[in-house]
């Protein structure tokens, strides 16, 4: 995926830092016009994903020929009707991390300007990467699910190190899980999204949240 392919946008970028609608200075104007950029230079956006049949089974959703079930009910409910899934994992890279983290030591604020930035940037990836996936799953006659990932409902995220694996991502795009289930580039993403033939799901994955009434995001 190319860098040029993606484009930070300021109103999600102040949203990830909780603005409100309040009038913002020259100077902070500025600032994030230039922590944009900065972080439009550093990034190395990647993604890999692969297609598996899946089954239901006691503990979860068993993705056949893996080794890997998705244990809890929240996953089930979810990939209910579902024949296939896409695994799929997505990171901005190692340089993305190191600018927010050299940064940290001369100001905070730019510091947390730069991570909002970045938020907005792995997203991106991956809605590029779900585009991909849902293209894929049209030519089978499928529709899809919006994607999970591990930590929304009752999804553990010990499921990082099984995706990661699962996908060979850490040679294909550079991404390991640290004992702690912390992804290594921080800013990355694992998830599932499931092919069923039932319509398209719009449901809001913010539905199968546990802090869903708690959410500043929402708010």
């Amino acid at each position: 995926m190319e860098k040029s392919e993606i484009k930070i946008e300021k109103s999600e970028v102040l949203r990830y830092l909780g603005h409100r609608g309040q009038t913002l200075d020259g100077q902070t104007l500025q600032m994030l016009d230039e922590c944009i950029s900065e972080m439009l230079g550093a990034i190395r956006p990647r993604f890999v994903y692969r297609l598996f049949d899946i089954r239901q089974s006691g503990a979860g959703v068993e993705l056949i020929s893996s080794g890997v079930v998705l244990r809890g009910e929240s996953i089930k409910r979810h990939l209910c009707g579902c024949e296939r899934c896409a695994l799929m994992a997505a990171t901005l890279g190692i340089e993305a991390d190191s600018l927010i983290s050299r940064c940290e030591h001369r100001s905070m604020t730019r510091a947390v300007m730069l991570d909002a930035c970045a938020s907005d940037c792995i997203e991106k990836v991956c809605d590029t990467a779900e585009r991909e996936i849902k293209e894929a799953a049209r030519r089978e006659g499928f529709n899809t699910k919006f994607r999970f990932s591990a930590g929304y409902g009752d999804l553990p995220l010990e499921h990082q190190g099984e995706i990661i694996a699962a996908l060979n991502a850490s040679k294909q795009i550079g991404l390991t899980v640290t004992a702690d289930n912390i992804m290594i580039p921080r800013k990355s993403v694992t998830a599932v999204i499931g092919f069923t033939k039932a319509a398209a799901d719009v449901k809001d994955k913010c539905s199968v949240c546990e802090n869903r009434e708690n959410c500043e995001y929402r708010r």
